[in-house]
Order: C-alpha cells, then structure tokens, then sequence
C-alpha cells in the first residue's frame, strides 16, 4: 500500500509539473505572440510611410516636369506662333473627323 501511495504521489507530481510547464509555455507564447504582432504592427507603418514619402516625391517630380513641358511649350508657341496655329487647327479637324464616325 505504501509502494502504491509513494507511486500515486510521484504521478500526481509529474502531473503537476507538466501543467506547470504548460502554463509556463502558454505564458511564453502570448508573449511571443504579442512581440510578433507589435513587430508586424511597427513595420506595417514603416510601409506606410515610405510609400506616403515615395508618393509626396512622385507627386512633386511630376509638378516640376509638367511646370517645365509647360514653359517649353509656351517658348515654342511664342517663338512660332503660325506653327502652333496651324498644329491647332489641324488638330481640330482630325479629332473632329475621328468622332464623326
């Protein structure tokens, strides 16, 4: 009967240090879970702002270039101004033949 007890007793110490460890591990786990989430968290808006940047400079490359197109096209309509004229018209006229049909 004593073998019996001292067995059961080692048991339900074994028993006790697994659900121990288990707790220990779920404990560890949330942590891991949390730092895992806050990683995903911080590069998830690292992202963002680079993208954000990367498009503010797009926007601002564009602006520059169409301000730049626009002055070389004033330069050229006011340096030849019949050119620019007759461009025009016969612009007109084929855009206007296009939707006729």
């Amino acid at each position: 009967m004593a073998h019996e007890n001292t067995i059961l007793n080692s048991a339900s110490a074994d028993y006790d240090a697994v659900i121990a460890q288990m707790a220990t591990l779920r404990e560890e786990l949330a942590q891991l879970a949390h730092n895992v989430q806050a990683a995903a968290i911080g590069r998830g808006h690292s992202m963002a702002k680079d993208m954000t940047d990367g498009m503010t400079e797009a926007a601002a490359y564009l602006g520059r270039k169409g301000q730049e197109s626009e002055l070389r096209v004033e330069t050229a309509v006011a340096a030849n101004p019949y050119i620019a004229l007759g461009l025009a018209a016969g612009m007109g006229l084929l855009i206007g033949a296009l939707t006729r049909r």
